[in-house]
Order: C-alpha cells, then sequence, then structure tokens
C-alpha cells in the first residue's frame, strides 16, 4: 500500500496557518469573571450589601458584596461574641471599639465580580463561546440572577449574586416591592431615591 507522506515544509506551514486560524476564535471567547475576587476600593468595609462601579478588576466593571447578615448591636469585648450567633460557622463580625462591624476580611472573601442579567442562565457558563463564571471562585452553590438593591444606581437591576451569600426570602421581597414601583418609557423601575428627588422647576413661558 502507498503511504503518502507530507514533506516537513508543507506540515510547517500548515500548523502556522492553523495557530493563525485559531488566535481571532479565541479572541472571540473572552473569559467570564463572574465570582472572581474584588474589592470595593474602600479602607473600612460597608455596612451591609454594596455593588460598587466601575470596579476595574472586573470585565463588567461590577462589584458585589451580597451578604446582609447585620452585626449584632449588643457591646462587645471580643470578636468570637460577635460571631456567637452564627448558624454557619462564618466570621462575619469583629469587634471594633465595643461594637461588632463587619470584618474587612469577610467582605474581601465575599466580594466578587457580577454582571447584569434577565435570567439564571445569563449566570452560567453555555458551552463553547459563553463561559461567564471564573475559574476561581469562593462561591461553591453557584448563581441567581436577582435584585439586592432598591437604592442607588443599579436598583431593581438583576445582577448574578453567589447563592452562598442569598437570602432567597430578602430577594422574594425586593422582588415584590420593585414591582410596585412606576417605570420609565423604558420599563426600567424609577427607585425610591429617584422618587425623592426634588422635581425640576417649571420653564418659564411667554404669553401671545
Amino acid at each position: 500500500m502507498q503511504v503518502i507522506r507530507t514533506p516537513a515544509l508543507l506540515r510547517t506551514v500548515a500548523n502556522a496557518l492553523g495557530a493563525l486560524l485559531l488566535v481571532p476564535l479565541l479572541a472571540a471567547c473572552p473569559k467570564g469573571d463572574v465570582g472572581a475576587p474584588c474589592n470595593h476600593g474602600d479602607v473600612d468595609p460597608p455596612a451591609s450589601k454594596v455593588v460598587t462601579f466601575p470596579a476595574l478588576s472586573c470585565n463588567d466593571l461590577l462589584c458585589v458584596y451580597a451578604d446582609e447578615k447585620p452585626p449584632p448591636e449588643t457591646p462587645c469585648t471580643d470578636s468570637a461574641q460577635c460571631n456567637a450567633a452564627s448558624d454557619d460557622g462564618k466570621i462575619r463580625f469583629a469587634c471594633v471599639e465595643g461594637q461588632c462591624e463587619l470584618a474587612s476580611q469577610f467582605v474581601l472573601e465575599r466580594s466578587m465580580c457580577s454582571k447584569t442579567c434577565n435570567s439564571n442562565e445569563d449566570c452560567q457558563d453555555g458551552g463553547i463561546g459563553k463561559q461567564v463564571l471564573a475559574k476561581d471562585s469562593n462561591c461553591g452553590a453557584g448563581f441567581s440572577c436577582v435584585r439586592i438593591q432598591k437604592l442607588g444606581e443599579f436598583c431593581c437591576q438583576k445582577l448574578c449574586v453567589c447563592n452562598d451569600d442569598l437570602s432567597q426570602s430578602a430577594a422574594d421581597d425586593l422582588e415584590k416591592e420593585c414591582a410596585a414601583f412606576p417605570t420609565d418609557q423604558n420599563g426600567k423601575p424609577i427607585c425610591e431615591d429617584d422618587m425623592m428627588m426634588p422635581a425640576p422647576p417649571p420653564a418659564e413661558t411667554t404669553g401671545a
């Protein structure tokens, strides 16, 4: 049987051409980073849930801290007292000058890159060409597309949030609140902070 051998030079040219064709394909499929660690740029931890924009370390410039458990209001002498009631073993709080506050390290561990979304599928990998999630993440239970704020720039907007930090009952309540808000001409909810802004003065008119 005759064996056809490809000359070495021709094989080299073919391999190089294949590599050149592969480069634009790889460039067209950027890696997702939902769940990647990020920070909010502040020295002091936030008092509660927070969305930071722009967060330059994230593809979509969104950094989300979604855990909403408040610190105990009772005075403390050490951080163990602040976390004594934790039912999941997480060390959320630190004792600072006799008061329990969110621990900076916990906020850093639970702050993750996010993106806007319409459904849970937008927060999941969808095969070749749709890599949404970061390769390494502190999120263990996957992501859901939910609303987590009713104030601020991202009020009532759906974002990808780690289920580890998500209170489903709170998310359901916020969904109902946002549904009750009036909407603008694009269907975007007009949130509480927008409704509290003073109306612009009427334009001056002159008679005919």
